[in-house]
């Protein structure tokens, strides 16, 4: 989808403390030789502060650096892959009713880890539809720290996961950055491996089975085949979108001065999702990211900041967005840096 006069506003981020790889595999919950193979240096770990109060933070900073007044809010959207609070309780309305007290829709949407960059599509539609609207709010927070979860062994992705928030501001009236296009695509089929053989009924958080993604994808065949398959069909949507993506915006891979991406602590990680798009890993943000952990739907939007705030992309430059999530949900996206904004170096 090629947009119209969608602008970012603002961005905002929320990184909890980092706690050291090496510390993880000392106090035996980070497997040594995992270590040395799959490059992680470390992970944001927020202990227990709540990931809704994580996207309140990041969507203050938002607001406070785009100086957006909360009652210029027209939706708002929440993303997250892991659970929130409360069995039954709505999270989006608690980060809203931090936020304004504008009686606007607030929705949640479930994406898995590429859930806040997908939502920037539903959000770019609801605003187009009405000339009215202006401005829509977007946030993403995950804690995962929870008691039948390892974050230092995640199982698949080669991950180790962080914890943080994020959150943007897309704006018909003014913004820093233009969103040129953006598209989503599904790899239904894929469900299957990531179910596993679990039952369906009662939902495992219910009675306290853990997650293991291991177990699940070994259960739907060979583990190795299993997900070299996931990686295959993913990867063969993935850079179609991609490619599609950029040629709405009217670019070629050649135009790409970055890219914000899954985080990774292995470069051959990253070249499975670039090379097959003509991209470079230099284009990438491996160093950055390597010391985070895979921060579940926050990693684009921490990255895009990133490059923002330490001017490492400046006017006219273009950042290719490229997100994926559970196996099945893929989502690109193209933006353009039309200045510098105030709060960068």
């Amino acid at each position: 989808m090629k947009t119209t006069d969608i602008r970012i506003a603002g961005l905002g981020t929320y990184i909890p403390e980092i706690v050291d790889a090496r510390k993880a595999v000392a106090l035996g919950l980070y497997d040594a030789d995992d270590y040395e193979w799959y490059g992680w240096t470390g992970a944001a770990v927020a202990d227990d502060m709540p990931a809704p109060d994580m996207a309140v933070a990041a969507a203050r900073q938002a607001m406070e650096r785009s100086q957006t007044h909360p009652h210029d809010i027209d939706m708002h959207i929440h993303a997250c892959g892991h659970e929130q609070g409360p069995e039954g309780w709505s999270p989006q309305h608690y980060i809203l009713r931090h936020i304004t007290d504008r009686d606007v829709p607030s929705f949640r949407v479930w994406q898995a880890c590429s859930g806040l960059i997908g939502s920037l599509e539903l959000a770019a539609c609801y605003l187009q539809a009405v000339p009215e609207r202006s401005t829509a709010l977007l946030t993403g927070a995950d804690n995962v720290g929870t008691p039948n979860f390892n974050r230092w062994a995640f199982g698949i992705q080669n991950g180790v996961l962080g914890d943080a928030g994020s959150a943007v501001l897309l704006s018909k009236a003014d913004g820093f950055a233009s969103l040129l296009s953006i598209n989503t695509g599904s790899t239904a089929e894929v469900e299957e491996q990531y179910r596993g053989a679990e039952p369906l009924f009662p939902p495992s958080l219910t009675v306290g089975r853990s997650m293991d993604f291991k177990e699940r994808l070994a259960a739907a065949g060979g583990l190795e085949e299993t997900v070299a398959e996931v990686v295959r069909r993913q990867g063969e949507l993935r850079t179609e979108i991609a490619l599609r993506t950029l040629a709405e915006a009217g670019l070629e891979p050649a135009d790409v001065a970055r890219v914000a991406h899954v985080f990774t602590g292995q470069e051959s990680y990253l070249k499975v999702i670039l090379d097959p798009m003509g991209l470079s890993t230099d284009l990438g943000l491996l160093e950055f990211g390597r010391n985070l952990g895979h921060l579940t739907v926050n990693d684009q939007i921490v990255g895009l900041d990133h490059l923002v705030a330490t001017s490492q992309v400046g006017p006219g430059d273009h950042v290719l967005i490229v997100a994926h999530g559970g196996g099945v949900s893929i989502t690109c996206a193209v933006v353009r840096i039309d200045h510098r904004p105030h709060w960068a170096q």
